[in-house]
């Protein structure tokens, strides 16, 4: 890249939220000092001041722009659902979340405009919320956990909610709300392992001996402003998104009257063991992953509702993988749009190397915020500002049951709550079977129009699989015809 090419891209995009002013902690007074951390064993000198203060990350920065810019609750929220049988101890329930809420700041912590800066205040560890308890039947248990999972979050009170739904003497639900300012999926897992040692060693009466986490919210948002941007990555994005225009498909044409409530709901389906082997076997032959094959299927659903030829698929991506970012409870995920263009005629194996290829190239340059992305498409003249409105997900696989003494733990899935896309297709391989959700919004599309979406994405994926192994006409072609 020409130095007056790196040059344009900086000045357009900077490297911190408010020029002038320096990353880090704001001042405070000399005398005061930060009170120890939790599980460190440095109880620190009682602070003068409340609070511990510092700008937020850029991921937290994108999500509170976000929610003040959406029209009704927040959409951004995540939810932590454990079924409890056996012999629960409630207060060793109530003691390992206060565990957990101290020991990591994000959970602690309010999210603030101040000043014309947007920041974190980290509260002491003694600003722990108190834990909720309810009592239901168990016929109401699924209606009152999806309740709670749509019920908004108000960041100046706290980030995260914590209740105790009790079912029957001998089974209880233990649900905790996150909102994504804090917790994306990854920060949910690790919440869910520390709860199972912290209500381990309260049940033993024994001290739980954990290192302190290596990086917390605060200390990582100053590296992170800090570091300079990668010209490369906003340069390849710039290009990758030039020349969008409204007949750029990002979702479907909505089926619903404008003026429905924002609400969210979901399809369940399933993918059958011989779809699941021909799935494998293009991932063989291809030498790619069910991700890319997915969002290939998904331009083909895209191209078949309106026509278009360019199409966007968004995908979450982590920034975590390095030793102090993979046990931090912070949103370390940002949405990616894959811009892929369909021609006539083209083949399913095509399609699927050019979304490979973009997979990679997006994950090469994956080094930018969503205040990037909304730049790129202002000066590409483009309408649209949300370029991630339809997601495709895949999850690793994961443990359900958890060890707890005396108590069987299981991991219930909680949905739907808010969408964070007009439309979300996640797949997911639990106990074996292969099980997909359509995540829609319910405001924009009827559940008839989302369960035609679900069997047409299984259909398509399954003839796409049939041309690959040479039966059938380029899903190019076909898709307009069929659908």
């Amino acid at each position: 890249m020409s130095r007056s090419r790196e040059g344009s891209v900086r000045a357009d995009f900077g490297t911190g939220f408010r020029r002038g002013r320096p990353p880090g902690v704001l001042p405070r007074p000399a005398s005061e000092t930060r009170p120890g951390r939790a599980g460190d064993g440095s109880p620190g000198k009682a602070p003068t001041t409340p609070s511990w203060t510092y700008p937020m990350t850029l991921e937290q920065e994108s999500i509170w722009l976000d929610d003040q810019h959406g029209d009704g609750p927040s959409h951004h929220l995540e939810s932590l659902a454990l079924e409890l049988r056996g012999h629960v101890d409630r207060q060793a329930a109530a003691s390992a979340v206060a565990r957990i809420v101290a020991r990591h700041e994000a959970l602690r912590s309010r999210f603030v405009l101040d000043g014309g800066h947007l920041l974190q205040v980290v509260l002491p560890p003694r600003n722990v919320p108190e834990m909720a308890h309810h009592t239901c039947s168990p016929e109401q248990a699924e209606a009152k956990l999806h309740e709670l999972a749509r019920r908004p979050i108000d960041l100046a009170a706290s980030p995260m909610r914590a209740t105790l739904l009790e079912t029957s003497p001998e089974a209880m639900i233990l649900c905790v709300q996150f909102h994504r300012i804090v917790a994306d999926d990854r920060a949910v897992r690790t919440f869910a392992r520390e709860f199972a040692e912290h209500y381990r060693a309260c049940v033993e009466h024994r001290p739980l001996r954990s290192a302190p986490p290596p990086m917390q919210p605060g200390p990582y948002a100053i590296r992170q402003r800090s570091t300079p941007r990668d010209p490369a990555a906003l340069t390849y994005w710039l290009d990758n998104l030039r020349g969008l225009s409204p007949g750029t498909a990002t979702t479907i044409p909505p089926t619903v009257e404008p003026g429905t409530p924002p609400r969210c709901d979901r399809v369940a389906f399933t993918l059958d063991p011989a779809l699941v082997e021909s799935l494998r076997a293009a991932c063989g032959r291809l030498n790619t992953t069910p991700l890319v094959l997915f969002a290939a299927t998904t331009a083909l659903l895209l191209h078949a509702a309106g026509g278009a030829r360019d199409v966007i698929v968004g995908t979450p991506v982590s920034h975590r993988g390095s030793a102090d970012r993979d046990q931090m409870i912070a949103p370390l995920t940002r949405l990616l749009p894959l811009r892929l263009r369909l021609a006539p005629g083209q083949s399913y194996a095509d399609l699927v190397r050019q979304t490979k290829r973009k997979v990679h190239e997006a994950l090469v340059h994956r080094n930018v915020t969503q205040h990037d992305f909304v730049r790129f498409v202002l000066r590409s003249r483009s309408g649209a500002l949300r370029l991630c409105r339809t997601l495709i997900v895949v999850d690793e696989p994961e443990q359900s049951r958890i060890d707890l003494p005396g108590v069987t733990a299981r991991r219930l899935r909680v949905g739907p709550g808010p969408s964070w896309a007009d439309l979300c297709f996640t797949f997911v391989v639990d106990g074996g079977e292969h099980l997909g959700f359509l995540d829609y919004a319910a405001h924009l599309f009827s559940a008839t129009t989302a369960r035609h979406l679900a069997e047409t994405f299984r259909t398509l994926l399954t003839s796409s699989l049939g041309e690959l192994r040479g039966a059938g006409r380029p899903p190019v072609d076909q898709t307009r015809a069929g659908t």
